[in-house]
């Protein structure tokens, strides 16, 4: 049994737009407590088509509009900021909210090459000192911040990189695997193989995230794959496709019959052929927990994409806050 996450981009659909993203995502944080899932993770990307460039304010709106989803982010954009302004934030959401709140860290991008210019500062320090400094911030019981237990902190990343560091620090490790087309075991047994215990973990603990395109209907599967395709060749845009745009464009974009099974970077299918897909998924990685991600304009498909998935994986039950 794997702990579930629902993971929101939080993109900016046309008909949405930018506020609406941001509602919806805090909408879909209630759904996501709603159906049993344990966490509720936003990710930081930056520009015009995406919703969610400071996710600690999310996390606080998702986190009071909830009352025992754990909230947090998939993942903050480490190398931009001070570590301490970091631990500073996540430290007051964890007193607003004990026990609930995850603090992903990644080194992104998030952004294209010129907003990462622009959020560049020089001089920084890298990333893995920046972790040492944020672990430090988190733990160390100093009189830079208030007392409080720390948050949950993760480490996300996409290859041998983050899974060196996550292990280094004893922290847990979240595998963008939608970031790969085929599975890449090697790299979370890296992981586990190199864990050390940290200051906030004993023992290795896995989270694999995934992309899905599902729907009870084929003909909004295909709508989804064909607005990830869209998606993908976005820019210049300020919105990405509304689900009326979908159904207008979907003729257009070149889609064969049915997904590539043999392409694990999205999970297309009716719910029987991506269950199918899933376990293959989890077989090869053997996850203590998933995330779960997927590009929907309309947000009761969404929810309906959540709520399919949450059948697929049976969960434990949790208590408030764990």
């Amino acid at each position: 049994m794997m702990r579930l996450t629902a993971f929101d981009q939080v993109l900016v659909y046309g008909g949405t737009g930018p506020a609406g993203a941001a509602r919806e995502s805090v909408r879909l944080a209630v759904a996501a407590e709603r159906l049993g899932y344990h966490r509720f993770w936003v990710a930081e990307h930056h520009g015009a088509t995406s919703g969610c460039g400071s996710p600690e304010v999310l996390v606080a709106a998702a986190a009071a509009a909830t009352a025992g989803i754990r909230v947090g982010t998939a993942s903050v954009l480490l190398p931009h900021y001070a570590p301490l302004k970091v631990a500073t934030t996540f430290n007051l959401l964890e007193r607003l909210h004990p026990g609930r709140i995850d603090l992903g860290i990644g080194r992104g991008p998030g952004a294209g090459e010129s907003v990462t210019r622009l959020l560049a500062r020089e001089g920084e320090a890298p990333y893995h000192e920046k972790i040492e400094q944020l672990l430090a911030h988190l733990t160390a019981g100093t009189d830079l911040l208030p007392d409080s237990t720390p948050p949950q902190l993760w480490l996300t990343g996409a290859g041998a990189g983050g899974a060196h560091l996550a292990a280094h620090f004893g922290l847990p490790f979240c595998f963008a695997q939608f970031a790969h087309g085929v599975p890449r075991p090697e790299i979370v047994e890296l992981y586990r193989e190199k864990f050390r215990p940290g200051p906030l973990g004993a023992v290795p603990r896995v989270a694999v995230a995934v992309r899905v395109a599902c729907a009870d209907d084929p003909g909004d599967v295909r709508l989804l794959r064909a607005g990830l395709a869209l998606g993908a060749a976005a820019a210049g845009r300020r919105t990405l496709p509304s689900w009326d745009e979908l159904h207008a464009l979907a003729p257009t974009v070149a889609l064969p019959d049915a997904a590539d099974p043999a392409d694990v970077s999205v999970l297309a299918g009716v719910p029987a052929e991506v269950a199918e897909r899933l376990a293959a998924v989890t077989a090869a990685y053997t996850p203590d927990e998933l995330a779960i991600t997927t590009l929907c304009p309309d947000l009761d498909l969404r929810i309906r994409t959540f709520e399919l998935l949450r059948a697929m994986v049976p969960v434990p039950a949790a208590p408030v806050g764990r």
